[in-house]
């Protein structure tokens, strides 16, 4: 009787695994600061009961939208990606003069949740270029919208950073796709794919590879113009790459022609 009273009165809660009780206080501060100890002794249950005590028994307190936005980081610290950005998402409709939603966070960690979901190479199974990519291009989508409305954030260099990777990651692909076009004698379809990473990606860091595959395929099909110029701007514009020397040897058989 007198531990059930105790309980009653601090709030006692077990975890999900049984192991540690959590003791609610009786304000909004220090159940707060009680969940961000547990989040940051990555004790992610007990965090997320602090913050949603804070959310649920101090609506009004200037700590609960902070606690939603707590719970969507412990959701992320656990990889639940999917659960941790809707939560985000929340965040920022419900709180957009939070300092945090206002500065970038919330949506630097949106954009880092997408990229999380990309696929990953693995030795048993198909490299990730080979997969669906969906996921990078739900990534990319995100990490340019988050440069078009926080151009002076401080998370910029992160997003950015993230952004070339996830472009490297599709680029890949497409480069995978055209191969794989080629090797099946289907030309156009391979050029449509490069012609595609040279427009839409131009800061991906392949280009003297895809322009050099481009130039190929175009004389695959007797476009010989189209070819000595793909090659003529690849040795301009990259003199110094592997892939020039390449086209400087395709230019002089296109002259001796």
């Amino acid at each position: 009787m007198v531990v059930a009273l105790a309980c009653g009165v601090c709030g006692c809660a077990t975890t999900g695994r049984g192991t540690k009780k959590v003791s609610y206080s009786q304000t909004a501060k220090s159940n707060y600061h009680k969940g961000m100890e547990e989040l940051e002794d990555e004790n992610y249950p007990e965090a997320v009961k602090y913050f949603t005590f804070v959310k649920n028994k101090f609506p009004f307190s200037r700590y609960s939208a902070s606690a939603e936005l707590r719970i969507a980081d412990a959701l992320y610290a656990q990889e639940k990606y999917t659960e941790s950005i809707d939560a985000y998402k929340l965040f920022i409709n419900f709180h957009p003069t939070h300092k945090e939603v206002v500065n970038g966070y919330a949506a630097y960690r949106i954009c880092s949740g997408y990229v999380k979901q990309i696929p990953s190479d693995w030795f048993l199974v198909p490299p990730s270029y080979e997969k669906d990519q969906s996921a990078t291009r739900d990534a990319l989508r995100e990490l340019l919208g988050f440069m078009r409305i926080y151009p002076t954030s401080k998370y910029v260099p992160k997003v950015k950073k993230l952004y070339q990777q996830s472009v490297r990651r599709l680029v890949a692909h497409e480069l995978y796709v055209a191969r794989f076009y080629l090797d099946r004698d289907k030309p156009k379809a391979a050029i449509f794919r490069l012609e595609g990473v040279l427009k839409n990606y131009p800061d991906a860091g392949v280009h003297p590879e895809v322009m050099l595959l481009l130039g190929q395929t175009y004389l695959k099909l007797q476009r010989n113009a189209e070819a000595r110029r793909t090659f003529s701007m690849l040795v301009k514009k990259y003199p110094g790459d592997a892939n020039s020397a390449k086209a400087k040897l395709y230019l002089k058989h296109l002259g001796e022609q």
